[in-house]
């Protein structure tokens, strides 16, 4: 119970600060037991953000099974999370560290491959 209530308080402070999109908005909503969108990554750039939370509020990780269970699209990707984020990371790095100029082909590729 304490640690539920830890996460819902990180999630949102990210709510407030974070670097937010649709799809993070939905893992954040799931994670937390509310019913919301089921907005799942369609890019690179909505995957980082999805990135970013999971940074924010590591706890998010353990709701994967909430998250999966939004849509088909999110289960797969969920299946499939530690190769997508394997792909970003490599290829770019976590909020782009590594650069724009790749716009990360390899990781948008894969993620279309599984139904994003």
């Amino acid at each position: 119970m304490e640690n539920e209530i830890i996460m819902k308080n990180k999630i949102i402070e990210w709510f407030a600060l974070g670097e937010r999109g649709m799809s993070s908005e939905s893992m954040a909503a799931a994670a937390a037991g509310v019913k919301g969108r089921a907005r799942h990554p369609c890019d690179p750039a909505d995957f980082n953000r999805c990135l970013l939370l999971l940074i924010a509020v590591p706890e998010v990780r353990e709701k994967f099974d909430k998250i999966a269970a939004l849509s088909d699209t999110w289960n797969t990707l969920i299946e499939h999370w530690d190769e997508v984020e394997e792909c970003f990371i490599n290829e770019v790095g976590l909020n782009w560290s590594k650069g724009r100029k790749l716009h990360a082909s390899k990781t948008y590729d894969l993620m279309k491959s599984l139904g994003c």
